[in-house]
């Protein structure tokens, strides 16, 4: 058979992709993700029995902008990740805009703090767990980015990891909002931005090894 029969045949064979396949593709993993790390917080530590009253104030909803924030943007950008050559700046600029608005914020807390109490702000009671606790309800959702991104095309492979690891730290972030006590930016500022450092580092870790075609 010659090589141009055989393409023939092969491309007569093929279907027509679905638009937004890539999308859909990723949300059913967020759907899954949050799912498993929701279930793993809840058969580890349980949801706070204060929570009726928590979701009512202001710094709540201030906690829980930023991961929201980091998992729409992670998200584009996973998208550009799982397809090949596609252009990384504009949701790369997305994620940055989050991540430096907490570091800002967390540094305009600490000036405006007495310079005996800012310790205090920055380890809250929890420090010493927290960034355990989000890597480890992160492993869900980093399973299911990994293999959403998996069936797309990436070629980027440390790259593509990275994105899913930093959306699988975000939405373990969000998670973790159900069960944290700490109220105080700069605690969020350091240990969250820390967790996702190391989701990151993990998902890039992986993604060779998981993602090879």
């Amino acid at each position: 058979m010659k090589t141009r029969d055989l393409v023939t045949r092969l491309a007569a064979d093929l279907k027509p992709v679905e638009s937004g396949a890539v999308s859909q593709q990723l949300y059913r993993a967020l759907v899954v993700g949050f799912s498993g790390s929701t279930a793993l917080l809840v058969a580890l530590y349980g949801i706070r029995s204060d929570m009726p009253q928590l979701i009512l104030t202001t710094m709540f909803w201030a906690r829980l902008a930023f991961p929201l924030a980091v998992v729409f943007s992670a998200t584009r950008l996973a998208e550009r990740l799982g397809r090949p050559g596609a252009q990384l700046c504009p949701a790369g600029l997305a994620i940055a805009l989050p991540v430096a608005a907490m570091l800002l914020a967390t540094g305009g807390v600490l000036i405006a703090t007495p310079p005996g109490y800012r310790l205090q702000l920055v380890l809250g009671t929890t420090w010493r767990t927290t960034v355990a606790d989000v890597v480890l309800l992160s492993l869900p959702p980093l399973a299911t980015a990994l293999h959403a991104m998996k069936q797309l095309a990436p070629t980027r492979l440390m790259l593509a990891g990275a994105g899913a690891g930093l959306l699988a730290g975000a939405q373990a972030l969000i998670v973790y909002s159900l069960y944290c006590a700490e109220m105080s930016i700069p605690f969020w500022g350091v240990w969250y931005v820390l967790s996702l450092v190391l989701t990151i580092g993990l998902g890039a870790v992986l993604a060779p090894v998981w993602l090879r075609w």
